[in-house]
Formats: structure tokens, sequence, C-alpha cells
């Protein structure tokens, strides 16, 4: 009997450290994000830490209360990396920002996806000015930075950027798995093939080179677009520069009264008076 006993036991103990196998693997293996269908949205002072505005909406709000951009049949493209190598530096960059933009394309397809333009989720909170930045974050903690012109006043080749919350094929979020997205609708104008895709050289065109994005591989860097199209967007934060003039304070021009001193007196002497007056009574 004892023998049965010892053999259930030690059965018992090899499915409960199966089952936690099992579910240690489960935890491991399971995605660390998930669609989002909502953003938090604020506006920081140039300081850096005062918040001077904020605001919470979700998909279904934008959706209804702010222009939708996208009809859910034209896809929208970025551009992957290029790997192309040359014995000259300078022809071996040309050729990994692809001017042509015929290569990694068609394979970096965002879908037909529609959206809400950044533009118009930072309005909600006091917009920006030319100077300012705003910051896109991901549940995940990864973030990307843009400048005014790219947010306000995008060039066509670059296209608004929008933050996508219906994808063709997929739906909604959160059924829409990797919305909510950043993508930037480029039109067909630098596109040889005539779909709207938004290109490595696209982007070297629109931005200023602080904010390029490369694909880091061996040592050797490759300009992406793909890099830009932030998942699982959560939340957006535009920063105020000092030099923003919702930040500058002028202080009015102040007039030295001193000058004015001796021709007072002589007023009032010519005019009979007798009172000595003194610089602090000037006030």
């Amino acid at each position: 009997m004892l023998p049965f006993i010892i053999r259930s036991s030690c059965f018992r103990s090899r499915r409960l450290a199966f089952f936690l196998l099992i579910t240690i693997l489960f935890i491991t293996v399971a995605p660390i994000s998930a669609a989002t269908t909502s953003l938090h949205i604020e506006k920081i002072s140039a300081d850096g830490k005062t918040v001077l505005s904020a605001r919470d909406v979700d998909a279904a709000w934008m959706e209804t209360n702010l222009p939708v951009y996208g009809d859910g049949v034209t896809h929208y493209y970025h551009q992957g990396p290029v790997f192309i190598d040359d014995q000259d530096p300078a022809v071996e960059e040309k050729l990994r920002w692809n001017v042509a933009e015929d290569t990694n394309v068609l394979e970096k397809d965002m879908g037909a996806v529609k959206g809400t333009a950044v533009k118009d989720l930072v309005d909600l909170v006091g917009g920006m000015k030319p100077g300012d930045t705003v910051t896109i974050k991901a549940t995940d903690g990864f973030a990307k930075t843009f400048a005014y012109r790219n947010v306000y006043e995008p060039p066509e080749r670059q296209g608004p950027m929008v933050i996508t919350w219906y994808h063709g094929d997929e739906g909604y979020v959160p059924d829409y798995r990797t919305g909510m997205r950043l993508v930037f609708f480029a039109d067909t104008s630098s596109n040889l093939q005539g779909v709207h895709a938004f290109g490595n050289w696209d982007w070297h065109e629109s931005a200023d080179p602080k904010y390029y994005y490369y694909y880091i591989q061996g040592g050797e860097q490759y300009p992406t677009t793909t890099g830009l199209s932030i998942q699982t967007v959560s939340g957006i934060i535009v920063h105020q520069s000092p030099a923003s003039p919702a930040t500058q304070q002028t202080t009015p021009p102040v007039t030295p009264l001193t000058p004015l001193i001796p021709i007072m007196a002589f007023l009032l002497l010519t005019m009979g008076g007798a009172t000595t007056l003194t610089t602090s009574e000037v006030k």
C-alpha cells in the first residue's frame, strides 16, 4: 500500500510542476502590449514640469467629434530599410535613402486605415506654436518626438500625421491589433507606382536631420520610416518651447523721469511757484 501512496504522491507533484511550467511559459510569451482605445493628451510648459492642459479621449469620441482621415479603402504605405552597400560612403548613403522609392515599400502596407490627425488632437489642449515639439508614446514606452512643421505644415509627400483607430481588414480597435497607430498619410506625388507611400526620401526632405530614424544593424545605419509608425499609441505630449510666443513675457519700456525734473522745475518757477521738487516725489 505504501509504494502506491508514494507513487501517487509523486505523480501529483509532477503534474503540479507541469501545470506551473505551462503557466510560466504562457506568461512569458504573452504579448506585453495590446491595442489601445483611448489617448491621454497633455501640454507641458517650457519648464518641462507644469501641465498647462490635459485631456482624455477615446476612439469613438474622436470619430464622432473630429475630422476623419482615410476612407477605409485607400491603402497607405511606409518604407522599410534598404539594405544596399557601396564602397563610396556618399553613394551608399544616397542608395539607402532610396530616392526612387522603389524598394521595401509595398511590403510595408499600413492597411486601409482611418483615424484622427495629430494636429486636431493637440488642438484639444491648446495646440502648438512654431518651436514647440510633440512626443507620441506607446504603451511599451517607445516614443518619438516631432517638430511643429511636421504636425501643422506637412509637405504633401509627407502627408498629415494620423493616429489610426480603424483598419480595413481588422476593424476598429481593439480588434485592430497594432492600433492606435501613427501613420503618415502621404500623397502619391513621389511614388512611381502611384501608391500613397511615405518613403525614406520623403522624410529626408520633410524633416530636420535630428528627427531622422535609422534601423541599426552590425554597426550600419539604414533610414526607414516604418520606425516612425508607433504602434499602440497611448499618449501625446506637447512640449512648449522656451521661445514660444505664449511663454515670452515682454516688459514695457520705462521712461526715465530724472531728465524731466529740470523742465518741470522751470515751468513751476515761471508760473510763480516756489515749491522745491525732489526726485523722490517724481514717481
